[in-house]
């Protein structure tokens, strides 16, 4: 028997994000590790549709790695694909090939049980109003300014249009990540100094990176920084570049039912949060820079201010 707590989440997903409809087809890709998500979204599917699919590959190494040559293939043959995998294939070129193609998906890089239950009962029409009352800031300013309790104090230069991640894929080439609740931009440079409080098991105490022009050019020297460093180093020697280093996303949380997991799915839409990436940023609007890495970073009670606005003040949005 499939858990019903897991079926409910599931069918959340299928129908109310992503509104699969008869005679469409699905593809649910999964590590092991998700094996029980990816029978209750098979479950699911199998009840609107007769053309479903359930795949499992071993989990890569990093988030924003490519997924292999056949789970590609798969991808592009599908109207609608739920990746429900350990590391993120939200920003490679195979899921951006599909997203081109026509096909609506939804990446849940890290997605636990837990989270897939918690997560996908949130208010997704509170997210939606939300995200887009954010969005006109991000594509208004020419910078934003952003400090955090910890010691954050980063300035970004600005100028890419900013996109919304509500929870919902209804059009051939939607894509999102669920859980979801976050409006999001490829800054075109960053200076200063980032204190992330949270990035997976990667970052668990606050740890300072300095960036300038774009570029982390030093990283804190702690367990954590450490830990981060060699990640990131590695990610850059398989770059044959600096590209990994270069900063890739600007973004603040809008989910009111996150909650700071460890798990960077989740903790990255948590209404009084807000994230910055590193890596490849060609997912998103006036992004060229390719790598094979996407490493989302958590700063939480943040005091931002898109040029001379405040918007949120230690974490309370006041728009």
């Amino acid at each position: 028997m499939i858990d019903p707590t897991l079926i409910n989440s599931a069918e959340t997903a299928l129908q109310q994000c992503m509104g699969l409809k008869e005679n469409e087809s699905v593809l649910i890709i999964i590590n092991p590790q998700q094996w029980k998500i990816g029978e209750a979204l098979f479950s699911v599917a199998e009840k609107r549709t007769a053309s479903v699919r359930l795949v499992s590959y071993p989990s890569g190494r990093i988030n924003g790695e490519e997924p292999p040559a056949w789970v590609a293939a798969l991808l592009l043959d599908a109207d609608v694909a739920v990746a429900a995998t350990e590391k993120s294939i939200s920003h490679t070129k195979a899921r951006r090939k599909a997203s081109a193609a026509g096909a609506r998906i939804a990446s849940m890089p890290g997605i636990t049980e837990e989270l897939f239950r918690r997560g996908l009962a949130a208010d997704y029409d509170e997210i939606e109003d939300m995200s887009r009352r954010l969005k006109p800031f991000f594509d208004k300013a020419s910078q934003a300014t952003v400090s955090s309790p910890s010691g954050t104090d980063l300035t970004l230069m600005l100028g890419n249009a900013a996109s919304i991640s509500i929870g919902k894929m209804l059009e051939p080439g939607d894509f999102t990540n669920l859980p979801d609740g976050e409006t999001e931009c490829a800054p075109k440079t960053a200076d200063g100094v980032l204190v992330v409080d949270r990035c997976g098991d990667l970052i668990t105490k606050p740890t300072a990176l300095t960036f300038e022009k774009g570029y982390v050019t030093e990283i804190e020297d702690s367990e954590d920084g450490r830990r981060f460093r060699q990640m990131l180093d590695e990610a850059m020697q398989s770059d044959g570049s600096r590209n990994a280093s270069f900063i890739a996303e600007f973004a603040i949380g809008t989910n009111r039912g996150a909650q700071v997991s460890g798990i960077i799915l989740e903790d990255e839409k948590v209404y009084g949060t807000c994230h910055f990436a590193i890596g490849d940023n060609t997912s998103y609007e006036g992004g060229s820079n390719e790598s094979i890495l996407h490493i989302d970073m958590l700063v939480m009670k943040p005091t931002i201010r898109f040029d001379d606005i405040l918007i949120m003040e230690e974490g309370r949005l006041l728009i």
